[in-house]
């Protein structure tokens, strides 16, 4: 994996003027929590927990020279803790938490197979790979099921793996189809956020702008991939361009984070539209990773983190940073 493909693509974003027309705002963005980008405190993955704990990963990107990785916790009570610390390698990028507290991420380390795959962090503090996702190249995105599967994405080679967590049988590709879930050329990242539905998954690619439905079939195998935002014909950089993080709201809609055009979105999967509601001139850079609040009085809070990797940045950037942003509508219910 090189690093000029991601550069360059923001390049031609920004050079191409791909910017969909502003929305009236919802509500005020907020600043939560600011880190320091001279310590690499670079924050890509969040979650949140039902008692309001949230968790980042922070840390280099992939593409990046190798520098410390970090798992936190942000309590309620404006405490902050180090949950795991990996030296010279790559942050952790995908995290989520389960509701009894154990918490997973992935490690986007592809040319360190001692290091790349899906972890879990124990009640005892020590972090260890789950067996056999070494076999991701490029682990990114993952989702819960609530009961006995997490799902990871593959951004390398456009697959999305199945874990058992029961270890009852190895990882598998759930499903896999470079051609719809791939980047554009060799060295693009592919898919990248993932969230489950009642009836699949929602899917989103960063270099192919697409947003992407799988249906989970009745035995919990994947059916045929239907694109329902962006144009999978063509990998010229439009308004999906960019696609990372995604959550969906209890109304049905998926707000997705564009990465390389730092912008919060909208998107209405049943007939493909896309309203921006945040911008740079908002304070957006590079978002990442979204989650909707968990606690009562909450749930209609949008929580971002800007990742904040690639220059130049915007002027009116809040730097590093976790986010919240009144969405008007409460999240889904995770599983």
């Amino acid at each position: 994996m090189r690093s000029f493909r991601a550069t360059t693509a923001l390049t031609l974003s920004v050079a191409l003027g791909v910017v969909a027309p502003a929305a009236t705002l919802a509500g005020e963005l907020e600043v939560v929590e600011s880190f320091d980008a001279a310590a690499e405190h670079l924050p890509e993955g969040l979650a949140i927990a039902q008692d309001g704990t949230y968790y980042l990963t922070m840390g280099n990107p992939f593409f990046w020279e190798p520098g410390d990785g970090w798992v936190k916790q942000l309590g309620t009570d404006g405490s902050t803790e180090t949950l795991a610390h990996f030296e010279m390698g790559q942050g952790p990028a995908g995290i989520v938490v389960a509701d009894d507290g154990t918490v997973y991420f992935a490690r986007a380390n592809p040319m360190d197979e001692a290091a790349r795959g899906v972890w879990r962090l124990g009640a005892d503090g020590v972090a260890e790979r789950l067996p056999g996702t070494e076999a991701l190249f490029l682990a990114n995105g993952l989702a819960l099921d609530g009961g006995d599967h997490l799902y990871a994405s593959d951004s390398a080679t456009g697959t999305i793996w199945r874990i058992h967590l029961d270890h009852a049988e190895a990882p598998e590709p759930w499903f896999s189809d470079p051609a719809t879930l791939g980047g554009c050329a060799e060295d693009d990242v592919g898919v990248n956020g993932i969230a489950l539905t009642d009836d699949g998954m929602y899917a989103a690619t960063t270099m192919r702008g697409t947003l992407v439905h799988i249906p989970m079939l009745e035995d919990g195998s994947a059916g045929e991939a239907l694109i329902v935002a962006g144009d999978g014909t063509s990998c010229e950089p439009d308004q999906f361009f960019g696609l990372d993080g995604i959550a969906l709201s209890a109304d049905g809609d998926v707000y997705a984070l564009l990465v390389l055009q730092h912008q919060l979105v909208r998107i209405d999967p049943d007939d493909g539209s896309l309203e921006v509601l945040l911008t740079a001139e908002d304070g957006l850079f590079n978002p990442s990773s979204l989650t909707f609040g968990t606690t009562e009085g909450d749930r209609d809070g949008l929580y971002i983190v800007n990742y904040a990797v690639l220059p130049p940045e915007p002027e009116a950037s809040a730097g590093p940073a976790l986010l919240r942003y009144d969405a008007g509508v409460e999240g889904r219910p995770l599983p």
